[in-house]
């Protein structure tokens, strides 16, 4: 679902506009004009139904604290789409936004360097903090490793503290040299001595030292070890339950699928014997309806893409499952590859407005956008500043 790009426009339409509207000023050719944002959780920690997906959370107070968090932190204005994704495992969300700075600048380096982004999994995690999420160890050199290896590492780094930690007893005692019998070299020898002395406890102290460093790293990694576990096993349980639904909506759709073959082999038996199939007619038509509504919907989506000319067109519709094909001199039909459905270009109204004048309009955008880049590109090896 899309809650801020309804007209379906394109991203670099989409940002050009809100660059233009912000007023920056320099404007590099180079320049980041747009970034991606994707906002989720662990699988975990959505509702689910009694067949292992996500409820549907196109209107849950979750995806609205997304956005509204996004808009408090880069400027409502700048984010220019937010699209909730609910066809796989985990809800997320794709956002879209100008890394427009408050001094009204074009800076994707400001806004996204590695101290702003830990920053931002901070302010992210207290935002969704109601929702159940969780901010991961800060500064964290964990890497993913096997579960059964970190309890190994973890079992191996709690041997090791219990070996450096244990209780030594005192350090053993200096004994000092028997002072010379000429009184006249004891200061000789008491500096002598204090210098032995000196070195002895400076090494123990490093000793010390070097013992208490490889407790802390190990103190680290066994917590960064932890932690990993602690979230494999979230993740290992979850996976259980989604399999374990999945398996139960195969089950049903087996089920579902023999009784749907028993009712076509019935059909097929009544069609041979001339019998009327009035329900039939009527399946067939609204499977046609439906289908031509979503093919509208997918020529909508492709006019607001970069098109080069008609043939590229045609490719993207392949691409999403119809196939274009010439029946005549001016007459193009398109083709459902899954279902059969034909569809003459007449019966396709994308926005309610003939096809021919909408795909020009799209391809002339796609070649004036394409000569904007290159004048800009020429503009900054001439010096010049592109506005």
């Amino acid at each position: 679902r899309e809650y801020l790009n309804h007209a379906q426009k394109d991203y670099w339409s989409l940002l050009e506009a809100r660059i233009q509207e912000a007023g920056v000023k320099r404007i590099r050719s180079d320049s980041v004009r747009g970034m991606e944002v994707i906002l989720t959780g662990s699988p975990e920690g959505f509702i689910r139904g009694q067949d292992g997906r996500a409820v549907d959370y196109s209107k849950s107070k979750w995806a609205g604290d997304n956005l509204r968090f996004l808009q408090e932190k880069f400027g409502a204005k700048n984010i220019v789409s937010f699209t909730l994704h609910q066809d796989e495992k985990t809800p997320h969300i794709h956002a879209v936004l100008a890394p427009i700075t408050a001094k009204n600048t074009l800076s994707a380096d400001q806004l996204f360097n590695p101290a702003s982004l830990r920053q931002l999994q901070t302010e992210y995690a207290q935002a969704m903090a109601s929702h159940g999420l969780e901010r991961g160890i800060e500064h964290s050199q964990a890497k993913h490793d096997p579960m059964q290896r970190l309890y190994g590492l973890e079992a191996q780094h709690a041997q090791r503290v219990a070996e450096l930690t244990k209780p030594s007893g005192p350090a053993p005692a200096i004994q000092l040299s028997d002072p010379p019998a000429a009184p006249w070299k004891h200061a000789e020898w008491k500096a002598a001595e204090e210098l032995r002395i000196n070195a002895e406890l400076a090494r123990q102290a490093e000793a010390a030292r070097a013992q208490l460093v490889e407790v802390a790293k190990l103190a680290q990694a066994n917590t960064a070890a932890a932690e990993q576990v602690r979230v494999l096993q979230k993740q290992l349980g979850t996976s259980e339950g989604l399999k374990q639904g999945n398996y139960t909506s195969l089950q049903a759709a087996q089920q579902e699928s023999e009784v749907d073959g028993q009712a076509l082999q019935k059909m097929a038996v009544q069609y041979a014997q001339d019998s009327e199939l009035p329900h039939f007619r009527q399946l067939g038509q609204q499977i046609r309806e439906e289908t031509r509504q979503a093919l509208v919907q997918t020529i909508e989506q492709t006019l607001t893409q970069p098109v080069k000319d008609a043939a590229d067109f045609v490719a993207k519709l392949k691409a999403a499952g119809y196939e274009g094909q010439a029946r005549g001199p001016g007459k193009v039909v398109l083709t459902h590859e899954q279902t059969g459905a034909t569809f003459p270009i007449s019966e396709l109204r994308p926005n309610g407005q003939a096809l021919g004048p909408q795909l020009t309009a799209a391809v002339e955008r796609t070649a004036q956008q394409a000569k904007d880049q290159v004048q800009d590109r020429g503009k900054s090896r001439g010096g010049g500043i592109g506005m």
